[in-house]
């Protein structure tokens, strides 16, 4: 009986301790509250913001410049010889042509400028994630939308890693 019952014990016990040395550490992150709540992110909206305010700046004063044009044009229309007045209407034409594909480049840059700093953030983002999951030893750190149930919430410490860098 003795046998039976230390037969057991040890079983339990072994049991216990594989599945101790085999139990992973699972966390998880909200990627998009760290991206957010970072102040990196914040300053390169910012920065971004100013370029935009400043390219719109341009194209309205050239807009300006084209509807003084314009208003010009209407008022010499009558005097005007038909020729001299189409070569004029075809010079706005292609100023405001012009405007358009010049708003329409200014845009896409910006566009990609704001795509490249995201990726540049998401990369900080997961660098500072790793470094944690190394130093708590994590087995497996996943984007909060994937995970299901379970595991720790680290995006305190991301966040708070990440800022004090």
């Amino acid at each position: 009986m003795k046998k039976i019952l230390f037969g057991f014990f040890s079983l339990f016990v072994f049991v216990f301790f594989i599945s101790e040395l085999y139990a992973l550490k699972v966390g998880y992150v909200d990627i998009e509250k760290v991206f957010n709540q970072y102040s990196g992110t914040k300053t390169a909206k910012g920065k971004l913001q100013g370029k935009l305010e400043n390219e719109q700046k341009k194209i309205d004063q050239k807009k300006k410049e084209i509807l003084k044009m314009k208003e010009d044009l209407d008022k010499q229309k009558t005097i005007l010889d038909k020729n001299k007045l189409k070569e004029k209407e075809d010079e706005l034409q292609a100023k405001l042509e012009k405007l358009q594909a010049d708003a329409l480049e200014i845009q896409q840059k910006l566009l990609s400028e704001e795509k490249e700093i995201t990726a540049n953030i998401i990369e900080e983002i997961r660098a500072i994630v790793q470094k944690i999951g190394k130093e708590k030893e994590f087995d497996f750190i996943f984007e909060k939308n994937l995970l299901l149930y379970g595991g720790e919430d680290i995006t305190y410490l991301v966040l708070k890693k990440i800022n004090e860098e």
